[in-house]
């Protein structure tokens, strides 16, 4: 009598366990990846994208690559500067806020002549991981932004993301900063304008990937290795006021499945299952008993 007391219990009480969902990782086209010609929007149309899941761009370093856009750059095929890009041929954007996303490829002509553009909405999931607290970096720890230091050496062993700031700390009237390009960096060319000289230049790494910073004073940069270039973690930050999904009713979530169509995994564990499993063995042993 007893066991079928419990039994009945528990089964009850199965009625209020949730499903634990695990977020889900989708490559971009699928198997023909990030590339030219391909229908990104019927790609994306019956997928459900939450916060939490991960985009993976698939494709050839040498021949694309991946900007995080807002609309008007979307709709227009406006490139942002080099350094905001990814370039590793194999980029994961984890999809940290609801709304609108827009991605672009900025080779010349992808976007606009080869519809190599992607926009998906977000829909609110699980909440975020809780950001790390941002770092501030003094470029040259004691030594400052000065000549003849190896920066390469002390940016070696640092892990720089998106919301730390950089100090350049210097005797202002003797040196300064210039963020360049990758070209300008190698060949130590000084931008006509747009260099900073207080002294202690604070600047905020805004977006990932590549950053190049020069002094701009003669010899300086090519002769005295007063030069920087680091790359930067993470994601974007998500635009002041995100278009917010629409309000559609959210599907059921079913067994594990594989989706072919663009190799990826939703794993769906179902509390409902572990827990019969569980009633049905303690049922059993006292059955027995």
């Amino acid at each position: 009598m007893a066991s079928k007391i419990i039994f009945c219990f528990m089964i009850g009480f199965l009625g209020f366990l949730p499903e634990i969902t695990k977020a889900t990782e989708y490559w971009v086209g699928g198997e023909k990846g990030w590339t030219l010609d391909v229908d990104y929007q019927a790609w994306a149309k019956d997928k459900t994208f939450k916060v939490g899941d991960t985009l993976v761009f698939k494709y050839n370093k040498d021949n694309h690559n991946v900007f995080k856009v807002n609309q008007t750059s979307f709709q227009n095929c406006l490139v942002p500067p080099p350094s905001q890009g990814l370039t590793s041929g194999h980029d994961v954007i984890t999809l940290a806020s609801p709304g609108k996303h827009w991605y672009i490829c900025g080779f010349p002509t992808h976007c606009s002549d080869h519809s190599q553009k992607l926009v998906i909405t977000v829909e609110a999931g699980a909440p975020a991981p809780a950001p790390l607290p941002a770092t501030e970096y003094w470029v040259g720890g004691d030594k400052g932004w000065t000549i003849d230091v190896d920066y390469q050496a002390w940016a070696k062993g640092k892990n720089f993301k998106v919301g730390d700031t950089l100090v350049f700390k210097y005797t202002k009237g003797h040196h300064n900063v210039f963020k360049v390009n990758q070209t300008s960096f190698k060949d130590c060319i000084i931008p006509s304008s747009g260099g900073v000289t207080s002294g202690h230049d604070v600047i905020t790494l805004a977006t990932p990937g590549k950053k190049w910073y020069i002094c701009g004073f003669p010899s300086h940069c090519s002769d005295h290795k007063q030069k920087l270039v680091i790359t930067v973690e993470g994601e974007a930050p998500a635009p002041a006021t995100p278009i917010p999904a629409p309000a559609t009713p959210v599907p059921t979530p079913g067994p594990a499945t594989k989706d072919d169509s663009n190799n990826s995994y939703r794993v769906t564990i179902s509390a409902y299952r572990i827990f019969v499993g569980g009633v049905i063995l303690i049922w059993t042993i006292l059955t027995l008993v």
